[in-house]
Formats: C-alpha cells, sequence, structure tokens
C-alpha cells in the first residue's frame, strides 16, 4: 500500500509541476487562462458528480468560501506569471503553508510555536531577497512577485476553510463546487474588466485542457488522497519539488534559466519549509 502512496504522491508533484509552464505556453489574457482552468477541471467533475453526489450535501455551501479564496489564488498568481520570472513566482507562491501557520490559529485555534515563528522569519528573508532583486530588474518584477504573495495568502485561505469541511463532504463534489464558484467569479472578473477569454490558437486549447486535466484534476485529487495515508508533512516536503520542476521545464521548454538572485531566496523559502515540516520528537507533523 505504502508502495502505491508514494507513486501517487510522485505523480502528483510532477502534475502541479506542469502548472507554471503550461499557463505561460498559453496565448491568452492571464485572467482568462485563470478562468478557463477552474471551468475546464469543473466540467471535467460534472458527470461523476451528478452520477455519484447528487443532491449535494448542505453543507458544500461552505465550499462557495473556498471558492473564493481559489479564484484569488488562481486570479493572482497566474497573472504574475507573465510579470516575473516563473521560478520567482513558483517559490513565493510555495510560501502558503506558512501563511496557513499564521493563520491557523484564529481560523482552527491552533496556537504559533516559536518553531513556526522561526520559519517564517527564515522564508521571509527569502522573499525579500528575491524581491529587492526583482526590484533591480523592474518594477514590473516586483508586482509581479506581490501578486505570487498575495496568491499564497489566498491559498492558505482555501486550504484553511478545506479543512474544516473536507472530512465531511465527498472529495469529488467539494473540488466540483469549489472550481465551479472560482470559474465562475473569474468569468465576472472578466467581463467587468473587458478582458477577452479567447486564446489565440488552438495550441492554447490545448495547454488549457492539459492545465485542467494534470496540474488540477489529477495533481490536486492525488494529494488529497495522498495526505489520507501519510503524514502531512511527508507530503508537504514532496511538493517543495514543484518550485525546483517547474522552473526545469521552463528552462527546457521555453529557455527561461532562473535569475540568479532567485537561487539564494529560494533556498531560504525552502529551508523555512523544511524546517516546520521535518518530524523531531515523534512528531509526525501537522497541518
Amino acid at each position: 500500500m505504502r508502495q502505491r502512496v508514494m507513486l501517487a504522491l510522485a505523480a502528483a508533484v510532477l502534475a502541479i509541476s506542469w502548472g507554471a509552464p503550461l499557463a505561460r505556453m498559453t496565448q491568452a489574457a492571464p485572467l482568462a487562462v485563470a478562468a478557463w482552468r477552474l471551468t475546464l477541471a469543473s466540467m471535467m467533475l460534472t458527470p461523476l458528480v451528478l452520477w455519484r453526489f447528487w443532491p449535494l450535501p448542505k453543507a458544500l455551501l461552505h465550499g462557495l468560501w473556498a471558492g473564493l479564496f481559489l479564484a484569488l489564488h488562481f486570479g493572482l498568481w497566474i497573472p504574475s506569471l507573465f510579470l516575473t520570472s516563473v521560478s520567482a513566482s513558483v517559490v513565493l507562491v510555495t510560501t502558503q503553508p506558512l501563511w496557513v501557520l499564521l493563520l491557523q490559529g484564529r481560523v482552527l485555534g491552533r496556537p504559533v510555536t516559536f518553531r513556526n515563528f522561526v520559519s517564517f522569519t527564515l522564508a521571509f528573508g527569502g522573499v525579500v531577497v528575491i524581491a529587492w532583486g526583482d526590484l533591480q530588474l523592474s518594477l514590473r518584477a516586483l508586482v509581479g512577485d506581490l501578486m505570487a504573495l498575495g496568491g499564497a495568502v489566498a491559498m492558505a485561505g482555501y486550504l484553511l476553510v478545506g479543512t474544516k469541511l473536507r472530512a465531511r463532504v465527498p472529495l469529488a463534489a467539494y473540488l466540483w463546487v469549489v472550481n465551479g464558484a472560482g470559474a465562475l467569479l473569474l468569468w465576472v472578473a472578466l467581463c467587468l474588466g473587458k478582458v477577452s477569454p479567447q486564446p489565440a490558437n488552438t495550441l492554447s486549447w490545448l495547454t488549457l485542457l492539459g492545465m485542467a486535466l494534470g496540474p488540477t484534476l489529477i495533481g490536486h485529487t492525488l494529494l488529497n488522497w495522498a495526505l489520507a495515508h501519510l503524514p502531512t508533512y511527508q507530503v508537504n516536503l514532496t511538493v517543495l519539488l514543484e518550485p525546483a520542476l517547474a522552473s526545469l521545464w521552463v528552462w527546457v521548454f521555453l529557455g527561461e534559466a532562473p535569475p540568479l538572485h532567485v537561487v539564494p531566496g529560494a533556498v531560504l523559502v525552502l529551508a523555512a519549509l523544511v524546517l516546520e515540516y521535518w518530524p523531531t520528537g515523534g512528531v509526525s507533523g501537522s497541518r
């Protein structure tokens, strides 16, 4: 069983690492990329949800809040990929577990420990290194960094809502509601901003489908499944491979090497996350 879980976890990390490269390959407005990613994922889940889980439990109404945070996450993070380097954006959005730590006391009633504080301080140092280096390049890159950080905070909100809800509802139905609500909010943003949702070519439709199927459905579903069979710290440590893999794919397929100043910043951020999730004294880790 453990071998199956580890294979599923490896497949999940590989799938989610393609989110950023596929977004950059898509010739469409960044906000439209975010909207289509959630829309197509929700559409793919619709037959299963209608067959297995209809009518939906009333508890899923709370999933609308998770959908709001997910819309904010993708609405900020995907545009950031077009303003700053992919490596900087993915590293910064990966700080979401540390924002969970800061918010969990109010939402889940869990106190912030000294270890949490040290981890966050170390990661903040990495964020400063990346942001300062990008500011030397352009104000545009710094704006992208701030948007990626905003996407991390929004993802923290999404995870905290999900932590309180997912145990009470079927996973597929939860993902359908969350993705659908997030997609609807992003479509409203597109209409209000008068942003064209139309991709520029057929290849872009294929990358959009790839994002919905790979990182969204396969990646996130397998991660949630792995959390039911492994300690949370093991899953979180494994997901730290995402920035390295995403940067590698963009370097190989798009020719974008990570800026040199991102490397020490990324080391600080990832070291903070390793410190936070590495087990000590028999503690198996917590979300």
